[in-house]
């Protein structure tokens, strides 16, 4: 980490010329953007080389003359107190700002790290430190929370999107805001008194499922077979990969809680336990084959495999068949619970650790020393909060960024990877057999549709996707979700499979070629009816 602050080293020494090179530059650019400024005077009065120290003075950071070898450079620019440069000439370039304060901020924190190793480092200075260093980080959290929208596409991918997503209606009056808090106090104790009366059955067979083969595993027709996709899935992964020996919950105890999960799934057309199944079948399976691969041994471990199948298992628990946008819209009680923020991605979670906590089974405890199970917890939340497709334009182009920049698969960023592989999966059904991709699709619209009916009863104005009036045909509205949601996801972990990923790359193209027919056919079709009604009538 040192090295990313010039030549330096943890008792704070510097001897890099460079540093101080670089930092000339610095100081002349700054000194012309801030002309009089108090930073300007300081800059003025340095000399080159001379021995500095980063001192902690009066809660912010400082550069001083000492004979101390706590740090050596140049004075800047910067704001005594701060080290961050002082507001720049009006016709400024943003990005031009940002990358100086990206640079200043460097340096701050380089010498901030080194004042607080040194001995004589003092204890109070360092806390108002540290709490202006929290002041920084929360207010740049916050601009990222309100960034603006850079995501480029050409008309076609902005109006698949437009008629997916919509604007958000926020709470009007204090009376609604008390309102709904009264009615979320009703919805969670009811929700409870169900959870708690769930009827739980074993199943009587375990049904044999070939989980490393693509293909292999038909959830609809595990359905059939044993109405407990989810459970017989989860428990063969379980079986396979040996998490018995990892896990300190004995098989009997997570299977309690699969039963419990699963049976607190609803019987939406779309969101239920079959497509719960399916994600977790999927995002295990692109697991295993990350973890054969020969550029990749090593990375992928049994308990990265313990947290995606939890996560995987509950993402969409207790879905209530509608989707964030109706929930805000409608001024929902979780709405208001979770801020009409990833309303339900965060009931998803919550409930799966509440029916943890129920169960008493505690499935992320392992017998390793690291990583504890409050981290696995942490990283099984963010995967749930991963699949909000309020997120999908952030999650594809992190996963993009860390395959582009990173020139050995092992210097992925796993918790990227892992929220990526969770996104995919439950994004995934085009990467099956056409049968069954076709299938889900079909389900997938009626609970669209569904959704645009209650909005229709309640007043409100759906989105084409959700208006049986207006909804494009499915072969095109399906066209457009494979080419401007899975494929941009698809890609960048396709490239990481390498040949693994050859098989459902199959099925893609095979779906894209079906709707591709099947929408020329339509147009046809449609043509030729025009043709007969502008026809006269002899």
């Amino acid at each position: 980490a040192w090295g990313a602050f010039g030549d330096c080293s943890p008792d704070g020494e510097v001897g890099c010329a460079a540093e101080r090179q670089a930092e000339d530059s610095l100081r002349d650019s700054w000194r012309d953007a801030a002309p009089g400024s108090a930073g300007s005077a300081a800059s003025a009065s340095s000399s080159k080389g001379c021995p500095r120290s980063v001192s902690l003075d009066g809660g912010g950071l400082s550069t001083a003359a000492s004979s101390s070898a706590i740090g050596c450079g140049v004075g800047s620019t910067a704001s005594a107190s701060t080290g961050f440069p002082q507001r720049g000439k009006a016709h400024e370039p943003v990005d031009t700002l940002m990358r100086d304060l990206e640079q200043s901020v460097a340096r701050v924190l380089g010498r901030y790290r080194a004042a607080l190793s040194h001995p004589r480092a003092d204890a109070e200075s360092a806390q108002r430190a540290a709490e202006l260093m929290a002041r920084l980080h929360s207010a740049l959290r916050r601009n990222a929370l309100n960034k603006r929208n850079t995501w480029q596409g050409d008309e076609a991918e902005l109006a698949f999107w437009s008629s997916l997503t919509g604007g958000q209606k926020r709470f009007r009056t204090l009376h609604d805001v008390v309102r709904q808090v009264q009615v979320e106090t009703r919805i969670v104790k009811r929700w409870r008194t169900r959870c708690s009366q769930i009827p739980v059955s074993l199943p009587h067979r375990q049904v044999a499922l070939d989980v490393d083969t693509w293909e292999a595993v038909d959830v609809f027709r595990v359905e059939e077979e044993c109405h407990q996709p989810l459970t017989q899935v989860f428990m063969a992964i379980w079986a396979q990969r040996g998490l018995d020996a990892l896990c300190r919950a004995d098989r009997a105890a997570v299977l309690k809680w699969v039963h419990a999960l699963e049976a607190a799934y609803r019987e939406n057309p779309y969101h239920n336990r079959r497509h719960a199944a399916d994600v977790t079948l999927t995002a295990c399976y692109l697991w295993a084959r990350l973890s054969e691969q020969q550029h990749m041994r090593g990375y992928c471990t049994e308990v990265d495999l313990l947290a995606l199948a939890v996560a995987a298992a509950a993402h969409d628990v207790a879905h209530p068949g509608v989707n964030n946008e109706f929930l805000v819209k409608t001024q929902s009680a979780l709405a208001l619970q979770y801020n009409d923020r990833s309303v339900l991605e965060h009931f998803h979670a919550a409930t799966a650790f509440a029916l943890m906590k129920e169960a008493d089974v505690p499935v992320l405890e392992h017998n390793l020393v690291n990583p504890p199970a409050e981290a696995l917890k942490v990283r099984v939340v963010d995967m749930i909060l991963a699949t909000d497709m309020a997120r999908h334009r952030e999650i594809v182009d992190d996963m993009a960024a860390e395959v582009r920049k990173r020139s050995n698969s092992q210097d992925i960023d796993k918790l990227v990877l892992e929220q990526h592989i969770v996104h995919m999966a439950d994004i995934g059904h085009p990467l099956r057999p056409v049968a069954i991709h076709q299938q889900w699709s079909a389900l997938v619209r009626d609970e669209f549709l569904a959704q645009g009916d209650r909005e229709k009863e309640l007043g409100l104005h759906p989105g084409p996707l959700f208006d049986r009036d207006k909804t494009p045909t499915l072969a095109k509205s399906q066209l457009g979700f494979l080419n401007f949601v899975v494929l941009p996801t698809w890609k960048p972990l396709c490239q990481v499979l390498g040949a693994a990923a050859q098989p459902l790359e199959r099925c893609f193209r095979a779906n894209a070629d079906a709707w591709e027919e099947e929408a020329k056919r339509e147009d046809a079709e449609a043509q030729e009816l025009q043709k007969i009604c502008a026809t006269p009538c002899r």
